[in-house]
């Protein structure tokens, strides 16, 4: 037994270190992308009355440095959210400069982060832009964007309006219509709900359709009350009836009428950024998630390949095999847990953009 054990010993030790060296080079491997080891600043600037405020990251060295603006997903986001830090500090160590800014009403930006529009996003980023090309630090010939998830349908928008953008990445960022993106989120969450595949078209249908009156309502008040909204509430009724649980996943009928809530409905609901896509003429980047459930992979790839090659723009798209929404994934153990393949695209993007001329 003392023979055993005195090989047990040995074995349980060189074990226990090689555990102990994994441990510290995975957290070594997290702690190095989610703390910015480079100088930082405070910042804020005026978006229509609306100060909103951030974190300018810049590389170590001087000079005047590319920047890239980082558009949010959806939902209250802020500067903390893990993987902006990943992409600021990716970008950051490949010579790039990076502006990180609360959402307005979110953080320690001002506005009203519950009554914001998507037009009101969009001028942030706007904001975000011209902020930058006033600073000596930054050179304003080389301001590029980010967009992340729903802040990829703005990035055309932002580049259009500023005449500012010399590059655009769009990670899981649509470039389809919006009821055509949400509608694709839309059926995937009545399938995780139990909705058979059969009952879909159905309720895809209807839904769509809910939409499309909120976004005519919303944009003509006398067709708040029409028979169109009658006819979406019998059929909803219908539904809710006679389909399994899909009193779980529509409502019982269109929501109350009230001009600036419908207003705002068809603000958003309507939002297309094909027609920017079709204005600029910037090199930009998609990367998508294979298994992504909340943008269509499939369709935002065929739509930008034809556009591509029938309008001559410069667009490269990539895909990223068995990945979700979120690029997360245990393949990024040593990449704080994102797909190590987005995090090679986006180094490759950024070392483009410091060594332009």
């Amino acid at each position: 037994m003392a023979v055993k054990g005195q090989f047990v010993r040995p074995v349980l030790r060189t074990l226990l270190t090689a555990f102990v060296l994994c441990v510290g080079i995975v957290l070594f491997n997290y702690l190095r992308f989610q703390i910015f080891w480079h100088p930082t600043e405070i910042v804020e600037f005026d978006s229509g009355g609306v100060m909103i405020r951030g974190t300018l990251i810049k590389p170590e060295a001087t000079g005047a440095f590319p920047a890239v603006v980082m558009l949010h997903g959806s939902g209250p986001d802020v500067t903390s959210d893990p993987s902006y830090h990943l992409t600021a500090n990716t970008l950051v160590r490949n010579g790039v400069a990076v502006l990180l800014y609360d959402k307005r009403g979110v953080g320690m930006s001002d506005g009203d982060f519950e009554k914001a529009l998507y037009k009101d996003f969009i001028n942030d980023a706007i904001a975000a832009v011209d902020f930058l090309s006033t600073r000596p630090d930054i050179d304003a010939g080389r301001i590029a964007l980010h967009g992340n998830s729903e802040g990829g349908w703005f990035t055309p928008e932002v580049a259009h309006r500023t005449g500012k953008v010399a590059s655009i990445f769009n990670r899981a960022g649509p470039p389809l219509p919006w009821i055509t993106t949400v509608l694709w989120e839309v059926r995937n969450e009545f399938l995780e709900a139990g909705i058979a595949e059969a009952d879909l078209a159905a309720l895809e249908a209807i839904t769509e359709r809910r939409w499309r009156y909120y976004i005519e309502a919303g944009n003509d008040a006398e067709k708040a009350f029409s028979a169109e909204r009658n006819a979406i509430n019998a059929i909803l009724s219908e539904l809710r009836a006679s389909v399994p649980i899909a009193d779980q996943v529509l409502p019982g009928k269109v929501a109350e009428y009230e001009e600036s809530r419908y207003a705002g409905f068809a603000a958003n609901y309507a939002y297309d950024p094909q027609p920017f896509l079709r204005r600029i003429d910037v090199p930009m980047q998609y990367v998508f998630g294979e298994l992504d459930v909340n943008i269509p992979t499939t369709q935002s790839v065929e739509f930008l390949e034809t556009f591509r090659a029938t309008a001559g723009k410069d667009i490269e798209v990539f895909i990223i095999d068995d990945a979700g929404h979120s690029f997360f994934g245990l393949t990024g153990i040593f990449t704080a847990g994102f797909r190590p393949e987005y995090v090679d695209l986006l180094a490759s993007w950024g070392a483009g953009l410091s060594s332009a001329d």
